[in-house]
């Protein structure tokens, strides 16, 4: 019995010992911008037990100091460039129309920037609104700072942020960059806030997340008492069947010995399972 307690009490200690390491291991993230999206981002982030650094032009304003004291106790503010000194991970919470001479102020290199603004846009000749470049901002950005490691996200309504149950289950959030190893850390972020993070590829595919944010805002241009968020299902994966690199004439990815491994809630469905439920 005394041995037993004896080996208890080793193990709570060293559990004990584990959890503030773990929370040390989380990386800080330098938030710019102060307005509606991190007011809600910032809290999000501060309940999942990361530091949080605002960056403003004015950092001793009381409504920010209120905004630090809803982020945690590890939250702070500073100005633009010391919260992007102290952060491993700079979140461009600014409007679109100025994220990317907002990013030109920052020094980005060797940090991972996430990009949360939408394309540029106008409305078209049968008033509906339309992208109105080939490149999307977290690309240029991207340009701009080509030691900085760019991602984009389909980022869900701030709504989420606050309760990712809002409709029962979180909504899906694709993950773009260059870096698998940045795409990797922000899928964790996000995984860590109670959304569900999939791997979107590599930068270009920005365009395609800022295409598929106009196709959600549909129904608002339409004045409907709704609006869509994505939610990713599981799908029949050709590779149980056949072999669709050789079939489709696939490419060989260039980062495919370094994929990166988002987390995920639900086990994946083994090609066994899937042969069982599909029957052709």
């Amino acid at each position: 019995m005394r041995i037993g307690a004896v080996l208890l009490f080793v193990l709570v200690g060293l559990g004990a010992l584990r959890a503030p390491a773990a929370a040390q291991d989380k990386p800080v993230v330098a938030v710019v911008g102060t307005g509606n999206l991190a007011g809600s981002l910032g809290p999000a982030l501060g309940r999942a037990g990361y530091a949080v650094v605002y960056g403003s032009r004015t950092p001793a304003r009381d409504s920010l100091r209120a905004l630090v004291a809803r982020s945690g106790p590890k939250a702070s503010a500073a100005t633009n460039p010391q919260a992007v000194a102290r952060a491993q991970i700079v979140v461009l919470a600014v409007p679109a129309e100025v994220v990317e001479q907002v990013s030109d102020g920052l020094a980005l290199d060797g940090k991972i920037v996430l990009d949360v603004s939408g394309g540029r846009k106008r409305v078209a000749a049968d008033g509906y609104l339309e992208l109105v470049s080939d490149t999307a901002h977290a690309e240029r950005i991207q340009a701009r700072h080509p030691s900085a490691r760019v991602v984009r996200i389909s980022l869900p309504s701030i709504a989420f942020l606050a309760n990712p149950q809002l409709v029962g289950t979180p909504p899906s959030v694709l993950v773009a960059g260059n870096s698998p190893s940045a795409r990797e850390a922000i899928a964790r972020v996000l995984f860590d806030l109670g959304l569900d993070p999939h791997d979107a590829g590599p930068l270009r595919f920005a365009r395609v997340i800022d295409a598929l944010s106009l196709v959600g805002q549909i129904p608002g241009q339409q004045r409907r008492a709704e609006l869509y968020d994505l939610k990713m299902l599981p799908s029949t994966p050709w590779s149980c069947f056949f072999d669709a690199v050789a079939a489709f004439g696939y490419g060989r990815p260039y980062d495919l010995d370094s994929l990166p491994r988002f987390p995920r809630r639900d086990p994946v469905t083994s090609c066994d399972e899937w042969r069982r439920r599909v029957r052709f």
